[in-house]
C-alpha cells in the first residue's frame, strides 16, 4: 500500500460547496476504481482499489493497495481479475485503508466509470469500518460518455478507450482500469472546456446530467 502523509481535513460537505465554483484546471479531481467480492456494497467486500488525482490535464497523485476482504474471494471473481485468497492475506484491511482513502479525497471530486458502483463500495466501507461519511461530489465517465459519444455502441471502458486510443495497462485490474479512466477524464474535460465552453466543475456536474446529448 502506498501510503499519503496525514493532515487535519475539512467537513465533507463543506468541502463540496467550494469545489463546485472551482475553475476546472484548478480543481482535484481524483479518478477512483476498485475491485470487489461481488456486486453488493453492503454485503460485499473491496480486494483492491487504485486512486489517480487528475489536476489540470495531468496526472500529479496515485495511491494504489490490494485489501483483504477478511473472507474467500469468490473463483468467479478471481477468474475475471486475476486477484485470489493468497494475494490479499497479507494485504492491508479496509479498516487500515479507509484513513488513506479518505484523505485522499479530501477536496476533490470523485470519479470513476459507473460511479454508482465505486462510489458505493467506497462510502459503505468508509462509514461501516471507520464511521467517516464522505460527501464528495461525484462524476461518472460512463453518463459523460453517453452525452460525449452518443454514437459509441458499448459506453463500458473497454470500447470507450479504445475509441479514444487509450490503452487499458491491465483489465479488471484497479490501477488498470483507474488509469485509462484518468486519460478518458483527461480528454472529456479538454473538450468541455475548449469546445462546449464550461468553465467550473459545477458546470461540468450539472452537464452529466443533461439529457441533451452532443455528436
Amino acid at each position: 500500500m502506498r501510503r499519503v502523509s496525514a493532515r487535519q481535513t475539512r467537513p465533507a460537505a463543506a468541502r463540496g460547496l467550494v469545489i463546485r465554483d472551482q475553475p476546472i484546471e484548478e480543481a482535484q479531481f481524483v479518478v477512483v476504481d476498485v475491485e470487489t467480492t461481488g456486486m453488493s456494497p453492503v454485503d460485499d467486500r473491496i480486494t483492491e482499489i487504485a486512486m489517480m488525482k487528475v489536476q489540470n490535464g495531468a496526472l500529479v497523485d496515485e495511491f494504489s493497495t490490494l485489501v483483504n476482504p477478511l473472507r474467500t474471494i469468490p473463483a468467479f471473481i478471481t477468474s475475471m481479475t486475476g486477484i485470489d485468497n493468497v494475494m490479499v492475506h497479507d494485504a492491508p484491511t479496509a479498516r487500515e485503508v479507509v484513513p488513506f482513502i479518505a484523505e485522499f479525497l479530501e477536496g476533490a471530486v470523485f470519479v470513476a466509470h459507473n460511479s454508482e458502483f465505486d462510489w458505493g463500495f467506497v462510502r459503505h466501507t468508509a462509514k461501516r469500518e471507520r464511521g467517516i461519511d464522505l460527501n464528495n461530489p461525484r462524476l461518472c465517465t460512463v453518463r459523460l460518455s453517453h452525452k460525449i459519444l452518443p454514437h459509441l455502441p458499448s459506453k463500458s471502458l473497454g470500447p470507450v478507450a479504445q475509441f479514444l486510443q487509450i490503452q487499458i495497462p491491465e483489465r479488471h485490474r484497479a490501477s488498470g482500469d483507474a488509469y485509462a479512466t484518468s486519460l478518458v477524464l483527461v480528454k472529456y474535460l479538454s473538450y468541455l472546456h475548449n469546445q462546449l465552453g464550461l468553465r467550473t466543475v459545477g458546470e461540468v456536474l450539472d452537464f452529466q446530467g443533461r439529457r441533451r446529448t452532443y455528436a
